[in-house]
């Protein structure tokens, strides 16, 4: 589900699938409104079309950057996150550009996933993104959230945060 704050906004998520892959991204773009959406809207078309060319997460990651590096006057970012996952095998791959950390539940508990220190889609050309792989279970799930979901008040207006 995706709710915007307001009417439009730079929350983004896409998927699809190809050659029994399911390619995933979440993603948050600084700021809010129009020129967010407008981002969001740059990213998300990235995506899909790097998506076409490669199975790697860190390349697909890399591809956006360079692009949206090369010419961001506005300065503007985008976290996101990109998975891959081998449908037949259970092998997700993915890369975390500075979104919030994934999140495993499984019958053990649920905790975050160990990521890589990547940094924000967008804030310096020349990067290396590294990707992740892990091996997921039939009786384990994902969950990959922006922080709007941890940035969310309770009636007393504290946020929810990371833990809760």
């Amino acid at each position: 589900m995706l709710q915007s704050a307001k009417e439009v906004g730079g929350d983004l998520y896409d998927f699809f699938i190809r050659d029994s892959k399911l390619f995933f991204t979440i993603g948050d773009v600084s700021g809010k409104g129009v020129p967010a959406s407008l981002f969001m809207a740059v990213t998300r078309t990235l995506f899909r079309m790097s998506a076409t060319m490669t199975d790697s997460p860190s390349q697909i990651v890399t591809t956006i950057n360079e692009t949206i590096a090369k010419d961001n006057d506005q300065c503007m970012f985008v976290t996101m996150f990109v998975g891959v996952l081998d449908l037949n095998a259970g092998v997700l791959r993915f890369c975390n550009a500075g979104h919030n950390p994934a999140v495993l539940i499984d019958s053990q508990g649920t905790r975050f996933m160990s990521e890589v220190e990547n940094i924000p889609i967008g804030v310096m050309d020349g990067f290396e993104y590294t990707e992740e792989t892990v091996l997921l279970r039939n009786d384990q799930m994902l969950l990959i959230y922006t922080d709007g979901l941890t940035e969310a008040e309770n009636t007393r207006k504290e946020l929810f945060g990371d833990e809760r």
